[in-house]
């Protein structure tokens, strides 16, 4: 069980209020499932690009909380972005696994299955393409910011080695309105490196356990990491048997 340390928090909890600190890729997958009187507050998708600004954002976040609470982060470990958060008086609530695609999936053994079944793939949702987190838009950016030379170039280095694309859906409705725009990303990917091209509809299965969790803090798995008052979020902790520590980069930086 993935609970840094149980005691006598665990017993509080449930008279605690509930917070919710999420990545506003999944505005759409956990928004409309959160009860209204939930406060909940969307951090910016390109924090991913640098865990460590990440992880001071994050952090300030959590310390501004007005009283103590049971905070449900909406992130994975994410480029150890979140290594080193501090409860201070709450409870923090995290989906254990190493990348935020894996809770579009429903799990962190979805996630592996794919992974060690087809690594080099870049992963697209709703969230990233409404946040213009991706390739296509970061060469228009990169045009703007510097020259086509450069952007090319800088383009080059990044997404290269990636032969397919992967858009997760969060069902066949979903995957259906968005692709027209996901076509646009596969379209410039694949004139460049010949990435091939895949749908995928996931589940909300992981989300819909850290809801209920935060409800329900005693019935905790190896699904989530919970740390008590006092504690802090380590690389360890969500690291499994046989599984090597990711390395410490984000979105981008991972696709350089």
């Amino acid at each position: 069980m993935a609970v840094v340390d149980t005691g006598s928090g665990v017993a509080e909890i449930g008279r605690k209020p509930l917070v919710v600190l999420a990545c506003g890729v999944l505005e759409d997958l956990l928004g409309r499932r959160l009860p209204a009187e939930v406060p909940v507050t969307w951090m910016d998708v390109t924090l991913h690009n640098s865990p460590k600004k990440l992880a001071l954002t994050l952090q300030a976040r959590i310390d501004e909380l007005p009283e103590p609470s049971v905070v449900l982060l909406g992130y994975g470990l994410c480029g150890n972005g979140l290594a080193g958060i501090r409860s201070g008086p709450h409870t923090l609530i995290v989906p254990r696994t190493h990348d935020c695609v894996a809770i579009f999936l429903g799990s962190h053994q979805r996630y592996l299955q794919r992974f060690y079944a087809s690594p080099n793939t870049y992963y697209l949702t709703k969230g990233w393409i409404d946040a213009k987190d991706e390739p296509l838009t970061d060469h228009r950016n990169l045009i703007r910011e510097y020259d086509q030379e450069t952007a090319d170039y800088v383009i080059e280095m990044k997404y290269r080695h990636y032969r397919k694309l992967c858009f997760v859906g969060y069902s066949k409705e979903d995957v259906e309105a968005c692709r027209p725009r996901v076509q646009e990303v596969v379209k410039f990917l694949g004139e460049r490196f010949g990435v091939e091209y895949e749908e995928v509809v996931g589940t909300p299965e992981l989300i819909e356990g850290l809801l209920e969790l935060g409800e329900r803090i005693s019935e905790a798995s190896d699904a989530f990491v919970v740390v008590p008052p006092g504690g802090e979020i380590t690389v360890e902790d969500f690291l499994r048997g046989g599984e090597p520590a990711p390395q410490p980069v984000g979105r981008s930086e991972k696709d350089a």
